[in-house]
C-alpha cells in the first residue's frame, strides 16, 4: 500500500533533453517531457527486447528505445516500429506501463499504485516565500526508509554522531512532549541544551528563547523546526524515496529566516549541513551492514527513542490497511542530551 503514496522522482530541472532513470521501490522508471512539457513517467523497458527506454532519446514528446528505435508515446503506447513497413504502422499495438506523475515545489513526484491515496503533498513550507533563504540537497542512503526517518528525528544520536558541531553531550535532563497528529506525530523539546555546538554558536546562541519541534508525516517525510525569540525560524523538510529495500533518496529542503543577510549565512550553513548529513551517512551504512552481518535487526527500544514507534505503527498500519495512531494521544518524557 506504501506505493499509493506520492514520492519525488527527481528535481523538475533535470527533465531536459534526455530522458532520466530513476528506481522506486525497486522498479525501474524513465521519466521525460511529453510535447506540452508535462512530466511523464514509464516502465523503464522496451516490449520488444528489454532494453531500459532511459538510454534512448526522446523524441517530440516521444522517448525512442537506443536498440531497435522503437517509439514509445507519452502513454506507454507503441507509436513506431523503424524495421516494419510503413503501411503495417497501423497494426502496431501494444502498451508499457504509464505512472501517476505530476510537478510540485519544483519536483516531479510520481506514484507507481493505481491510484493515490492522497492528493500531491505541500510538503515544504516557506519555500520560495519572501524574508526566507533556502536551498535543497539529495542524499543517497544504503539504508531503508524507516532506517532514515528515525536517524531524522532522534535527538540522542546528534551528541555523538555529530559530536562538536551540531550537539555535545552535556548530561542536561530534557523535558519533551510526544504527540500523535492526524498525518504522523511530533516531539517538542524544552530548555534543550545549546552549548559546545558550532552549528548554534554560529546561527543562534543561547540568549534567545528556542522552540524545537521534530515531526513525522506519514509515510515517509520528516520536518524538523527551530523557532527562537527573535524571529529567526530555520526548518528541515526531508522526503524519504524508497529506491529499494536497502537504500533511499533522500530529498532536502532547508529554509531559514534570519535577520542578517541570508545569502551570506548559506555561504557557511550549506557546506555544513552536508557534513552533517554526511555523518548520518556513514553511520546508517556502517549500522545496515551490521544488520546484514547478524542476519537481521534486533532493536532494543527504549523511551528515548522517541518516534520510532510512531515511525513503525503508522507505515505497518498503512501496509496492513489498518487504522493507525488516533490523534490527540499525548505523553510527557525527560531525556539527557
Amino acid at each position: 500500500m506504501l506505493d499509493n503514496y506520492w514520492h519525488i522522482a527527481c528535481r523538475s530541472r533535470e527533465l531536459g533533453r534526455k530522458p532520466v532513470a530513476r528506481r522506486l521501490f525497486n522498479r525501474k522508471l524513465v521519466l521525460f517531457r511529453d510535447q506540452d512539457g508535462n512530466a511523464v513517467a514509464l516502465e523503464d523497458r522496451c516490449k520488444h527486447r528489454n532494453a531500459p527506454l532511459s538510454g534512448g532519446r526522446v523524441c517530440k514528446g516521444a522517448i525512442r528505445c537506443p536498440y531497435h528505435g522503437w517509439l514509445y508515446d507519452a502513454d506507454g503506447r507503441i507509436v513506431d516500429i523503424p524495421a516494419r513497413p510503413a503501411d503495417a504502422q497501423d497494426a502496431v499495438s501494444g502498451m508499457i506501463q504509464k505512472f501517476t506523475c505530476a510537478e510540485q515545489q519544483e519536483y516531479v513526484w510520481v506514484c507507481i499504485g493505481e491510484n493515490p491515496a492522497t492528493p500531491l503533498p505541500d510538503t515544504f513550507p516557506n519555500l520560495g516565500a519572501s524574508g526566507w533563504t533556502s536551498f535543497r540537497m539529495k542524499t543517497r542512503f544504503r539504508a531503508n526508509v524507516e532506517s532514515c526517518l528515525e536517524n531524522f528525528l532522534d535527538c540522542p544520536h546528534a551528541t555523538y554522531v555529530h559530536r562538536g558541531w551540531f550537539r555535545s553531550p552535556t548530561r542536561k535532563t530534557v523535558k519533551v512532549i510526544v504527540r500523535t497528529l492526524e498525518d504522523g506525530a511530533e516531539a517538542e523539546y524544552f530548555a534543550e541544551p545549546r552549548e559546545k555546538s558550532v552549528v548554534w554558536s554560529l546561527l543562534s546562541p543561547g540568549r534567545h528563547e528556542m522552540r524545537h519541534t521534530d515531526r513525522y508525516i506519514a509515510p515517509s517525510t520528516t520536518r524538523v523546526d527551530y523557532s527562537f525569540s527573535n524571529g529567526m525560524h530555520y526548518t528541515i523538510t526531508s522526503c524519504c524515496t524508497p529506491v529499494s529495500d536497502t537504500e533511499t533518496d533522500v530529498y532536502t529542503v532547508i529554509n531559514f529566516r534570519i535577520k542578517w543577510l541570508g545569502r551570506l549565512v548559506r555561504l557557511y550553513f550549506q557546506p555544513l549541513s552536508k557534513w552533517i548529513i554526511k555523518q548520518d551517512v556513514v553511520i546508517l551504512d556502517t549500522v545496515s551492514e551490521n544488520i546484514r552481518a547478524h542476519d537481521g535487526a534486533n532493536f532494543d527500544v527504549l523511551e528515548s527513542d522517541l518516534l520510532f514507534e510512531a515511525i513503525k505503527q503508522w507505515r505497518q498500519a498503512i501496509v496492513n490497511s489498518q487504522q493507525p495512531p488516533a490523534p490527540g494521544m499525548e505523553r510527557h518524557v525527560e531525556l539527557c542530551l
